[in-house]
């Protein structure tokens, strides 16, 4: 029994769902620091004809675009970028309902209660009769079901850099 308690280490679920929260609570002001402008997503200009002669300015139009383009994108937006990039990759390793989870508790535009996450997230289940019935979790099903997410995101985020173990 103890050579497979140091192959899994007892985890600290508190303090592991603690540091997810303090994570992911920053993905909204990390998506809306990297909101770029629609004219950064411009790189391809309409073409323009003219019958006039034109000349040699030594403008390279595809140059200045890209330029622009890398300009808006600082060391703190970079940095934006992988971080958002590895929450994204470690929820998508998650069940499916584990990701509609965090993505509407954290993730979202908009803010969501549990109720209304509740009310989103939608199940079947088969009654007494053999028909399929669409029903809906309580907020008390939503709550169990963040705390199992956070756990999994803990572990699939960046190798499992995010878990807390218990000594």
């Amino acid at each position: 029994m103890n050579g497979l308690m140091a192959l899994f280490p007892e985890i600290d679920e508190r303090g592991t769902r603690k540091k997810v929260k303090s994570l992911l609570r920053n993905y909204r002001y990390m998506k809306r620091r990297m909101s770029l402008s629609d004219d950064h997503y411009n790189m391809i200009g309409a073409i323009q004809y003219s019958d006039m002669p034109k000349s040699s300015s030594g403008y390279n139009g595809q140059e200045a675009k890209t330029i622009k383009l890398f300009e808006g994108i600082s060391r703190e937006n970079q940095q934006y970028i992988l971080e958002l990039n590895k929450i994204d990759k470690a929820i998508s390793c998650l069940p499916l309902i584990s990701q509609a989870v965090l993505r509407y508790s954290y993730c979202m535009q908009e803010k969501y209660t549990i109720n209304a996450i509740a009310a989103k997230i939608k199940t079947s289940r088969v009654n007494d009769f053999g028909r399929t019935e669409e029903v809906q979790y309580s907020a008390k099903n939503i709550e169990k079901l963040r705390n199992i997410a956070l756990i999994e995101f803990a572990e699939a985020y960046n190798h499992g850099s995010l878990l807390v173990i218990n000594k």
